[in-house]
Order: structure tokens, then C-alpha cells, then sequence
């Protein structure tokens, strides 16, 4: 049959020791084999007194399985690797590589069945289980045993996966994979984008446009700790912040220099000389001022209390309780102080972030408190000047008292008067006119008689306007409604009255108020005793 070579197989590997590989030169060998493959042979060998059975198959049936179930588990592996990366459910993703399956053997078809057959200038390659690899060509073939059948694939006949478009490509994986395409997205740019410090010159006072040392210092180290940046990145980046006379004295340093030596000269030059017990004492004189409120104090003593911490002025787990000490030391407001129980919180002191929050709230129900407080004081004013603004009041109920008659009667009094006083002027107007008519001299009419008369009038009209103006007078000091006539609830008049009516409580509250009128009037002499009988 054209035998190529023959190629033992020396693994101590239990499926594949004491196994040959034969290699024919032709694949019409293979061809006229395959139809009793695999095969079994039994030979008993006279010399060794032995009996040796071969196994015969092809290469393909022998290496096929175990390289397949390998590459299957580390399809599987990645596929759901992918499933967790992506957050998709991993029938989807299977359904998905199916389909893209699918469409690959539907290509690779037409090209198998359009391809001549070149099998037989092909080297084919078969495989045999020996004890003695010498004996293998020259034994004779047995028939196959009946009970094995080979697997029958048809190269016209394929299976496809019963899918649709939406199982596919759904609406809901759409919207998932354009979820995370825009959630990384995002997170790229956001790891990507340009890092800027804030700029620094060591100019005492700095400008505006600088911080100070510290506050530098801290953004710098923010920048340090980045271990995905690389160191001549970090150094890049410090450079630029830094502008004369800063960066004059790091100018002698390479570029290949670490960061941590540019801050090191940085310290040195710009840096607090104070170590941490002298911090942690300036920290213990800290006070609240007069007009600070209690929040804006503990910010004070917590910047301190860090600087102290940075210089080994105090550990770790005392800043709290340090903290939290200094605040009941330094600040004057007692109450508060016995208001949240802060001596009682020295073995378990709060946080900064608790500490601040609930100092702001206990301001802010302090600043509520107040607040309602003067709102009520104003509204208690807006009543009284509307009660005292209200003047006269009337219903269509109401009847008119003795008093208001009796003003009445003033008023037509005075109304009389001041028709007299017109009367008696004209009259004597119309008498020199006629003096001056029958005399025929030259001399021009004077009003002097005229002017004396009205002069002689004069205290009657002088006399009849202060009484009008004490009679107004003694009506404004009169007692006034203090009440609605429609529906006689206080502060408040009828025009302005939207509620229902209450004739009962208008007229409970009319009464005391007629007494006090009437009172009044006989008090001032408006109305004597002997008019109510």
C-alpha cells in the first residue's frame, strides 16, 4: 500500500503509550481502510508465547475528540468570561456565535463541493496500537466485529439553528451592549483627560490666580498616588504648575528624575519648618471668635489637627476624640454644647462629617426658631395697626346710636352757620354798592367797610372751626369696632371679609362695644345722663 513511515509514540501517557503512528504514502490506502475502521486484530506470537491485540483506527478518530473537547472548554471559558464582562446573559451570546456558525459552513459548502477531489496526492496518516511496532504492516486483516458502527455524516445535509432575528439580536441586548459601549466610554475619558494642578510660584503673599503651599502640596501627592501614570508624566505635570521663583530651584534637576525628589526640595524651601509637637500645640489654642458661628469654628481646629497628623503630632486613632475635645474647649456656646451631649460622646466621638453635620442642623433649627419667632411679632403688629387704622364700620343691619346723632347734628349746625355768615356778607356788599351809586364823586369804592365787617365776623368763623376740628377730635378717641361685621372674627374689615357670615357673633360683640361708646360719650361730655332717660 505504499508505506511512508512509521512514527512510535514514546508518551508514558496511559491513552497514548505503546502506540505507533503509520504513514502511508497515498490516500487511496487510507480510503480502502476506512471501510473496516476501527479495527481490532488478535495474533498469538510463537516465540513469546503471547497473545497481541491491535487496535487499528485513523489519526483523525484518535486526535480529533481529545483536541476538540479542549478547545470546546476554552471556547466556553471565554464565552462566558464575555457573558460576565459585558453583563449579557449567556444564551444570548451562544445563540449569537450559532448563527455566526451557521453562516460560516453555508460559505465553506460551495468551495468543498466545487474543489476536485486531491486526496490521493495528499500524505495520509493512520495510527496502530502495538506491542512489537515491527509486526504491524505484515499481519493480515480480520473483519470487523459486527457491533460497531461508524458515525455516517452526510456532507450534503446540514443542521442549522432554529433562530429569528429577534432571538438573535433583541431589543433588550441592544440596548445593553450600546449601555456599555457609552458606560466605558465615559470612564475612558474621564481616566484619559488632561490633568491640571493648580499653579504655584512661592510669591509671598501668592496671587490670586495661586494657592498656597499646602493646598499645593496636597494635589501633588493626589497626583503621586496615580499608579497608572508613569513617573516622567508625574514629573511633567509638576513642572508646569510651578512658575519662578519656585521652579528656579528645581531647575538642576533631570528629567529622568523621580517626583518625590522635586518635592523634597519643594519642602524644604516652601514648606512649614514646625514639626508635630509644635503643630499640635497651635492646634490646642485654637478659639472661637465672637461672631463664628459653631460649624465654621470646627473647620479651624480640623485643618490644624491634620497638619499635626502629617508631622506625627498625633496618631490615627486619636484625631476624632482630639478633635472632638478641642471643639467643647474652644467653643463659648454652652448650650449647644448640652444640646447634642457632646461630653458624653468623648469615649465614642463622631466623625468630622457627623461632628460638622449636626452642628448645622442645631443652627438651622436655631435660625428656624427665631425666624417663627418674628414672624409672629410681625403679625401681631400688622393686627394691631389694622385695628387701630379702622375708623367707622357699618352694616345694613346696624342701627345708628345717640352719638352719631348727635354729630349729625353738629354738622348741619355748622353747615347753618357758615350759610349765615355767606348771607350777612352779601347783604352788605350789596349796600355799598348802593351808597357808592347814588354819590356821584370821583373817589374810587373802597372795600374798607366791607373788610371791617368781615373782620368783626372773623372770631365767629375762627370760633365755629375749632369746634369742628375738637368735635373731630373727640371722634377719633372714640372707640372703634375692632371686629368684622359680616362675620365677626378680629382683624379685619367687612370689604375685606371672605368667610361666612355669623350674624350671632356679630351681635355678641356688638354690645360691649355700644357700652364703651356710650361710656365715652358721657365721659368727654358728648352725651349727658339725663339724655338716656
Amino acid at each position: 500500500m505504499g508505506l511512508h513511515r512509521i512514527i512510535p509514540v514514546d508518551s508514558l501517557e496511559s491513552e497514548t503509550d505503546k502506540q505507533v503512528i503509520v504513514e502511508y504514502a497515498y490516500g487511496t490506502a487510507v480510503q480502502s481502510l476506512s471501510s473496516i475502521l476501527p479495527h481490532k486484530l488478535h495474533q498469538f506470537h510463537a516465540r513469546t508465547q503471547a497473545n497481541t491485540t491491535y487496535l487499528i483506527r485513523t489519526l483523525a478518530s484518535a486526535y480529533t475528540p481529545v483536541v476538540s473537547k479542549s478547545v470546546t472548554q476554552t471556547y466556553l471559558s471565554e464565552l462566558k468570561e464575555l457573558a460576565k464582562l459585558t453583563a449579557r446573559d449567556l444564551a444570548t451570546i451562544l445563540k449569537e456565535e450559532l448563527s455566526i456558525i451557521s453562516e460560516a459552513v453555508d460559505l465553506d459548502n460551495p468551495m468543498k463541493s466545487s474543489s476536485p477531489n486531491t486526496q490521493e496526492h495528499n500524505i495520509t496518516e493512520a495510527t496502530a496500537q502495538v506491542s512489537p511496532p515491527s509486526s504491524t504492516v505484515q499481519e493480515p486483516f480480520v473483519q470487523p466485529e459486527r457491533n460497531w458502527s461508524p458515525p455516517l455524516v452526510s456532507s450534503e445535509r446540514k443542521t442549522q439553528p432554529a433562530l429569528k432575528l429577534s432571538d438573535v439580536n433583541p431589543p433588550e441586548v441592544q440596548r445593553v451592549i450600546v449601555e456599555h459601549i457609552v458606560r466605558n466610554e465615559e470612564s475612558a475619558m474621564q481616566i484619559h483627560a488632561p490633568l491640571r494642578l493648580r499653579p504655584f510660584s512661592g510669591r509671598c503673599p501668592h496671587p490670586n490666580n495661586e494657592v498656597n503651599y499646602e493646598t499645593w502640596r496636597a494635589n501633588v501627592e493626589l497626583l503621586l498616588k496615580d499608579t497608572k501614570q508613569p513617573d516622567l508624566y508625574k514629573s511633567r505635570k509638576l513642572l508646569e504648575s510651578l512658575s519662578s521663583p519656585a521652579i528656579d530651584i528645581v531647575k538642576h534637576l533631570t528629567p529622568e528624575s523621580p517626583p518625590g525628589m522635586y518635592l523634597e526640595i519643594l519642602d524644604s524651601a516652601f514648606g512649614t519648618v514646625e514639626d508635630g509637637d509644635d503643630s499640635f500645640a497651635k492646634y490646642l489654642n485654637t478659639v472661637q471668635d465672637n461672631s463664628e458661628k459653631p460649624s465654621a469654628y470646627l473647620q479651624k481646629p480640623q485643618v490644624m489637627l491634620n497638619t499635626a497628623f502629617r508631622r506625627g503630632g498625633v496618631s490615627a486613632s486619636d484625631l476624632d476624640r482630639e478633635l472632638l475635645k478641642q471643639f467643647i474647649r474652644g467653643c463659648w456656646d454652652n448650650i449647644l454644647i448640652s444640646e447634642l451631649q457632646l461630653e458624653q460622646k468623648k469615649q465614642n466621638p463622631p466623625t468630622f462629617a457627623e461632628l460638622l453635620l449636626l452642628l448645622r442642623t442645631a443652627e438651622d433649627k436655631r435660625i428656624q426658631s427665631i425666624s417663627y419667632e418674628a414672624v409672629l411679632q410681625c403679625l401681631k403688629a400688622e393686627s394691631v395697626i389694622s385695628l387701630s387704622g379702622v375708623y367707622f364700620q357699618y352694616e345694613e343691619e346696624c342701627i345708628p346710636s345717640q352719638s352719631t346723632s348727635h354729630s349729625k347734628n353738629e354738622v348741619q349746625d355748622l353747615k347753618r352757620q357758615i350759610a349765615d355768615l355767606q348771607s350777612h356778607l352779601t347783604r352788605i356788599t350789596q349796600r355799598d354798592n348802593q351808597k357808592t351809586s347814588c354819590k356821584l364823586a370821583a373817589k374810587p369804592v373802597t372795600p374798607k367797610p366791607a373788610i371791617a365787617k368781615s373782620a368783626a365776623d372773623a372770631p365767629l368763623l375762627q370760633k365755629s372751626q375749632s369746634h369742628s376740628r375738637d368735635a373731630n377730635t373727640h371722634r377719633s378717641n372714640r372707640p372703634k369696632p375692632w371686629y368684622c361685621f359680616r362675620c365677626g372674627e378680629d382683624g379685619h374689615i367687612k370689604p375685606q371679609c371672605e368667610a361666612e357670615p355669623n350674624p350671632s357673633l356679630v351681635a355678641s360683640k356688638r354690645e360691649p362695644l355700644r357700652e364703651k361708646q356710650l361710656s365715652w360719650d358721657i365721659e368727654n361730655g358728648v352725651l349727658k345722663p339725663d339724655h338716656l332717660n
